[in-house]
């Protein structure tokens, strides 16, 4: 009888674990914006500052509560929208009229009952500002420290320099590469003269008397569908986000199909596609590079 008890104990437990476990798989809430035709989404140009956002939005077995529309224009984030819900599901259309213009990039969340979360995050552009030209550049290769090809480069040429060609030159450089270890990890890098290790592993720049700072951001992310698609500096000026904890004067781990935002220092942004890295300290980045004119 005791074990009869204990079988049935036992099977009552793990109905309540397995109950558990399916109502927090079930409270994660989920979000999308719709798209093409009259709907503002991912890559989409707005009219006259105008945005007309399709918002679906499913709490998950428990009520929404809460959406929360943001908005960030060259690293300053402003929210338009904070409301309170009660529904299950959401389906709605949210017309903003918007005054910070073009190239922004969009942060929708939603939160249930439970306080659980979901968010999408996508970027826009607006027709009624002028964009600027760009300069543009197919796999252009610099060298790591010890490789045969020069590791200096002038993202507005597209011309490469190596130690000797760079003397006279060192104004013209904004960006430059060399490979480290870095955590353990092997990490083809690029960087700028005002990056205070490059003269370690390229000692030749040590003397320059003019040492370029180019920032890079690391933390935002822009698909390589969108780079090859920009054709004016409209992604490039949305996609560079300064400050601490978020920028360096080097940028380290530059894997294949990474795309890579950067501002030199005469303040014109641009963006580095990764096609390839090779041989380490005797290799090179092949890479594809868009910069303001």
């Amino acid at each position: 009888m005791k074990y009869i008890h204990y079988l049935i104990g036992v099977s009552c437990l793990l109905f309540v674990l397995a109950g558990c476990k399916k109502d927090d798989q079930e409270s994660v809430p989920t979000i999308s914006i719709k798209s093409g035709g009259i709907y503002s989404s991912n890559g989409s140009f707005l009219t006259n500052h105008k945005a007309k956002l399709g918002i679906v939005a499913d709490g998950g077995g428990a009520n929404i509560t809460n959406l929360v529309i943001k908005i960030t224009k060259n690293g300053t984030s402003s929210i338009l929208s904070d409301e309170g819900y009660n529904s299950p599901t959401l389906d709605i259309i949210k017309i903003l009229q918007l005054s910070q213009g073009d190239s922004l990039t969009w942060d929708i969340s939603v939160m249930n009952k439970d306080r659980k979360s979901a968010s999408i995050t996508f970027f826009t552009r607006d027709t009624t500002l002028s964009y600027g030209e760009i300069w543009s550049y197919s796999n252009l290769r610099i060298g790591m420290q010890n490789s045969t090809l020069g590791s200096y480069l002038d993202p507005f040429s597209g011309t490469v320099y190596t130690a000797q060609s760079a003397v006279g030159n060192e104004s013209n450089i904004h960006i430059l590469g060399y490979y480290y270890i870095s955590s353990g990890i092997p990490s083809y890098t690029f960087a700028s003269a005002g990056d205070q290790d490059a003269p370690t592993y390229l000692p030749a720049m040590s003397g320059w008397s003019v040492k370029n700072y180019t920032d890079w951001d690391y933390v935002t992310v822009v698909s390589t569908a969108s780079f090859d698609a920009a054709n004016n500096d409209s992604l490039l000026v949305a996609s560079f986000h300064s400050g601490a904890g978020i920028s360096s004067r080097k940028y380290k781990w530059a894997d294949v199909d990474k795309v890579i935002p950067f501002k030199t220092t005469n303040n014109k942004t641009g963006l580095i596609k990764v096609n390839s890295i090779s041989a380490a300290e005797a290799g090179y980045i092949d890479f594809n590079l868009k910069i303001q004119k």
